[in-house]
């Protein structure tokens, strides 16, 4: 009992159930011999212990007719052979050799029968030594037959079971290395296009510099941009854009080196990392492909695309003391500024490259307002507008300014362009909206404010709301407020801004088109415009007593106005010569230094 429990349960022997016994007789037998009388015999005895799926065969041939008639998807269902010695046409040792050719015949038990009746040492270590599972003698005995080919069958099972294990186990050790593949492939590789990943890109810097420095070589950084892909990408939806960009990959692997990296950097963005090269090489390479991708059409549902890339490229040189992370940000720099030249040409980065001086003063100038928006570091100033008619001043024009460290203020031309390239104009639109309104409040009922907005802040619905909230909070007659927008702000949106504009004026409001004359389409939008005011653009105004042709476009640009039954303004007047033509020309309002600077403070406020 001691020795039983220290018996692991693993190591106990499972015994035999009633299903075991049921799947063992199910299975497929051949009995092979000359004789009919024993072959059927040996049938009947198998048959009356339970076994039913019995074949016979009487020659060698029969029985490999049955064997190969066994076999179904690659799986054989014979289970056992039980072969006479005194079979004719093949020999045990023969079949056995035949049989362990395949896989499906391998793993099926022999029991072989022989006439002799003398134990024989010599013969049973030959049979056995060609595969037979057991051995026995005739005459045979229900006792001792049955039992025989039961013990074979479950041996038989045992090894199928072994056997599929062990397919299962290869299996599952080739899947993972498979897996271990695909995953060692993906951390250094784009899933889309196969192309290598910035993770390799910097890997494969970072030799490249080692190899630059040591041995004073010269190698190559190429990024590449397919310009206006979000067109087709949008327009015919993701899946197309993939099926580009995987085109675009083969294309790059055509035309690159294989000693070369390809690197998917982003969406529509790819890097060529070029070793040991000469700059005049890496030049006639850029021009190259651009020139490929030029003349490259992407076919979709008989629409066409024609495409273009922007090249940026870093030359690498011994003399940089630079990263990976520098020379991959340079060769990104020199492609945006390929881009910002008009796109679909080759840029060399330089680091005296305006483009990238502007998006650098950007980027520092953005916190600045956001922080300024924050702190109420924004102040209005006001400039006055002279009226003819009454020979005073009828309103003023609010102007933005922004107080920085040491209370320096900056004008607008400083910060304007930045909130407009980093997506803070909006708000400054309405802070100024806000402020304006709540300014007049405190003001003479005499005096009237013109507001200037930017173009973007007339696609916004916020607009009109706070407009129509600030009026009824006020109290304020809505014929004192003038919206001034520029002409080109104005025709970029015309369908929407035209809506909004249409809209505040029901309110009561006004509005002035600036700038006036600096576009070249000025007089067909004027047609359909819906606005009360025009403001000539101040470079016509500048040296108008001087210049004829001014004079003319000047006064033609008012004539027109009036014919049209609105007002002008001229900007930028700082003589009084200017002022007297301007007069003389019937001009409503005039603006500038010689009427008066803008000021922080207005009268009586």
């Amino acid at each position: 009992m001691e020795h039983q429990s220290d018996v692991s349960q693993t190591q106990q022997i499972v015994p035999v159930v009633g299903s075991d016994v049921d799947v063992l007789l199910d299975s497929k037998i051949i009995i092979a011999g000359t004789r009919i009388s024993d072959v059927a015999f040996m049938k009947t005895m198998l048959e009356i212990s339970g076994f039913s799926n019995i074949m016979v065969a009487y020659d060698g041939d029969e029985v490999m007719q049955c064997l190969r008639q066994g076999i179904h998807d690659d799986i054989c269902d014979v289970d056992l052979l039980v072969i006479d010695t005194n079979l004719t046409g093949i020999t045990v040792r023969e079949l056995r050799l035949v049989m362990d050719q395949f896989d499906e015949w391998r793993r099926i038990p022999i029991i072989s029968l022989t006439q002799e009746s003398q134990w024989d040492h010599a013969q049973i270590l030959t049979d056995l030594g060609h595969g037979v599972t057991s051995l026995f003698y005739h005459p045979m005995t229900a006792e001792s037959f049955p039992p025989a080919v039961m013990t074979a069958l479950a041996v038989k099972k045992e090894r199928d079971v072994v056997t599929q294990k062990q397919i299962q186990l290869e299996d599952e050790l080739a899947n993972l290395k498979v897996m271990e593949a695909r995953l060692q492939f993906s951390v250094g590789h784009d899933d889309l296009t196969g192309l290598s990943n910035r993770r390799r890109l910097e890997q494969a810097l970072d030799l490249t510099l080692t190899n630059v420095r040591n041995f004073n070589l010269i190698s190559a950084l190429f990024y590449v941009d397919l310009d206006r892909f979000k067109v087709l990408n949008d327009a015919e939806g993701h899946e197309v854009g993939d099926t580009l960009l995987v085109q675009i990959s083969n294309a790059l692997r055509g035309y690159f080196s294989v000693k070369d990296t390809l690197v998917r950097i982003g969406s529509d963005e790819f890097a060529i990392l070029v070793d040991t090269t000469e700059r005049d090489r890496v030049m006639a390479t850029a021009e190259g492909l651009r020139a490929l991708f030029d003349g490259y059409i992407f076919e979709h549902h008989e629409h066409q695309y024609h495409l273009s890339v922007s090249i940026g490229i870093k030359l690498i040189t011994a003399e940089d003391t630079l990263t990976s992370g520098d020379v991959l940000s340079q060769a990104n720099q020199a492609c945006y500024t390929a881009k910002k030249r008009g796109r679909n040409r080759v840029h060399l980065y330089s680091p005296h490259d305006r483009e990238m001086y502007n998006l650098r003063h950007n980027v520092q100038w953005a916190p600045r307002i956001r922080a300024a928006l924050k702190q109420e570091l924004f102040v209005l100033e006001f400039q006055p507008i002279y009226s003819f008619e009454t020979g005073d001043v009828s309103h003023y024009e609010c102007l933005i300014r922004m107080r920085g460290e040491n209370n320096i203020l900056y004008y607008p031309n400083d910060f304007i362009p930045v909130a407009e390239t980093m997506g803070l104009i909006h708000q400054i639109d309405l802070w100024v909206v806000n402020h304006a309104f709540d300014l007049m409040r405190t003001l003479p009922d005499d005096i009237s404010i013109a507001i200037n907005l930017s173009g973007n802040i007339f696609l916004d619905r916020e607009l009109y709301p706070l407009v129509e909230k600030k009026l009824s909070q006020t109290g304020i007659n809505p014929a004192r407020i003038v919206f001034e927008i520029t002409e080109t702000s104005a025709i970029s949106n015309f369908e929407q801004t035209k809506e909004m504009v249409v809209q505040l004026r029901s309110l009561g409001c006004s509005f002035a088109l600036d700038d006036f004359g600096a576009g070249f389409n000025s007089y067909s939008y004027l047609k359909h415009f819906p606005v009360d005011i025009l403001k000539i653009d101040g470079a016509f105004i500048t040296d108008l007593d001087n210049d004829a042709v001014d004079q003319l476009l000047v006064k033609s640009m008012i004539d027109i106005a009036h014919g049209l039954g609105k007002k002008t303004v001229a900007e930028f007047v700082e003589r009084q010569s200017t002022m007297d033509l301007l007069k003389e020309y019937g001009v409503d309002y005039i603006q500038g230094y010689l009427v008066g600077k803008p000021q922080s403070l207005l009268p009586s406020s």
